[in-house]
């Protein structure tokens, strides 16, 4: 019998990881599961059975748990935990079990104990999972996190003494096609760079459009001349737009903050707008998730957004390309134009669900003019700073034209050329990934196909962010996200 043991701490992720790691990495598969408990983690307990079990399920084996009431400890009595631990490893080895031992889990003086007892009792294998920003993925499972920030150490590294449990290996599995969000598409980037493949192409049918590379940060490098189709994937400027929206840099990010700190040093309260590109280049999920802009986990402002640009979104978004079976899967699907604002909507959905608040002046002017109208009413009706993001020239300037009372504008500057590499981080790639395969309609990525559009997607799959994987042989990975 294969035996797994382990401590419940405070994050059921940090004690599920490590042997999903070993299940999926090493194709190593336990009979059982032994956890070490106390009163203070009863909850966790119950979410790391959970885990497991979405485990088992996904990968079609049986895993028993064993959680007993012999195998509670008190916190307070370290002496109860390293008897208790060394107790159940020296069992099991005397019965002749493949024990493994993590010490990933729990407080440091539980792993410093578990180790001991793993040492002195004879385990074949001890391992721990190394989470490198631990602040910035705890509570994430596996394959949320880029595997560059992970890494499991064995018994050889962590004391010296070889192991001598035999790991399989990663097993493929039947290739499969999967619907997934934006966010699980780590897990892709994750198992090509498990497979040894920190290099790839990215392309749509037979022509390569970028090539991409695994490190410490991912980078991304566009071909210099693209001749994509315009009409089915909007040609070289939609990847071109694709790829700001989801892995361009703005060289005047750090200025955008002190600006609004220095708003909120004012004492006005402070909301921040967008424009319609803004939208369109995903700026507010960029605003949502960059941490400088919260305080005790709240955001330090709030949204407000323009009745025009709603509008505009909304005209883009009903675009269609003509009926015609010669199109195959794009025949009266969005234009290139219409998916870029459908990403727009999405934008706007988030805002709205984050309590966004309508600004509408009420005016008959249209496009840019009345968008800074907009802002400009909302500004003073609430005597607050209402801060308007925007990547365009000329909307920048019908906005400063109207600076005053409250509106603020601001212009972003992105950094984008063929034929330069881009870097980022792995979370930026994964977007860039979606972003391609819905701008454009489909995206090879190494030999598995993305399909941004198919016959069917409806406007729950383009809120909840929804692509389509062909070919991957790892679905398993998938189920258990």
């Amino acid at each position: 019998m294969r035996a797994y043991v382990t401590t419940v701490g405070t994050s059921p992720e940090a004690v599920f990881n490590p042997l999903w790691y070993l299940v999926e990495v090493h194709g190593w598969v336990p009979d059982a599961v032994y956890l070490l408990w106390n009163d203070g983690v009863r909850e966790q307990l119950e979410g790391v059975k959970g885990l497991i079990e979405r485990l088992s399920s996904a990968y079609c084996v049986g895993i028993n748990v064993i959680a007993s009431e012999g195998l509670r400890f008190s916190e307070d009595n370290p002496m109860e935990f390293r008897e208790r631990a060394a107790s159940l490893i020296g069992s099991l080895v005397s019965e002749g079990h493949e024990v493994i031992v993590d010490i990933t889990p729990g407080r440091k003086f539980m792993s410093a104990l578990l180790l001991g007892a793993a040492m002195a009792r004879g385990a074949g294998e001890i391992t721990y999972l190394h989470l490198e920003d631990w602040r910035r993925y705890a509570g994430k499972l596996l394959f949320e996190v880029p595997m560059v920030e992970q890494r499991l150490f064995r018994k050889g590294e962590l004391t010296g003494k070889p192991g001598n449990v035999s790991l399989p290996g990663r097993r493929r599995g039947p290739a499969e096609s999967l619907t997934v969000n934006r966010e699980s598409l780590m897990a892709l980037l994750d198992s090509l760079y498990l497979d040894g493949l920190r290099r790839f192409r990215l392309a749509v049918r037979s022509e390569e459009i970028a090539s991409v590379k695994l490190g410490r940060r991912a980078r991304i490098r566009v071909r210099e001349y693209l001749t994509l189709d315009r009409e089915l994937h909007g040609g070289h400027t939609m990847v071109k737009e694709a790829v700001i929206a989801g892995m361009g840099s703005f060289r005047n990010w750090d200025e955008l903050k002190e600006e609004v700190r220095a708003l909120l040093r004012s004492g006005r309260p402070l909301y921040i707008g967008f424009d319609t590109n803004a939208l369109l280049f995903r700026v507010p999920s960029r605003v949502i998730a960059e941490g400088d802009f919260y305080r005790n986990g709240n955001l330090i402002f709030d949204f407000a957004y323009s009745d025009e640009v709603q509008v505009e979104i909304g005209r883009q978004v009903n675009e269609k390309l003509p009926f015609d079976r010669r199109l195959g899967t794009y025949s009266n699907q969005p234009t290139p134009r219409a998916r870029l604002a459908s990403l727009g909507r999405v934008e706007l959905v988030k805002l709205r669900e984050m309590g966004a608040e309508r600004a509408d002046s009420r005016r008959d002017e249209r496009g840019d003019t009345k968008i800074a109208l907009d802002y400009k009413a909302f500004a003073e009706e609430k005597d607050a700073n209402v801060m308007v993001i925007t990547l365009d020239d000329r909307a920048y300037a019908e906005m400063d034209a109207l600076r005053g009372s409250g509106l603020v504008p601001f212009r972003l500057e992105w950094e984008f050329s063929f034929g330069e590499n881009l870097e980022g981080s792995w979370e930026a790639l994964r977007d860039t990934l979606y972003t391609l395969a819905v701008t454009l309609g489909e995206l090879n990525v190494h030999t598995y196909k993305l399909y941004g559009l198919w016959h069917g997607k409806n406007s729950e799959d383009w809120e909840n962010e929804r692509v389509r994987l062909n070919g991957f042989e790892y679905g398993r990975v998938f189920r258990v996200l």
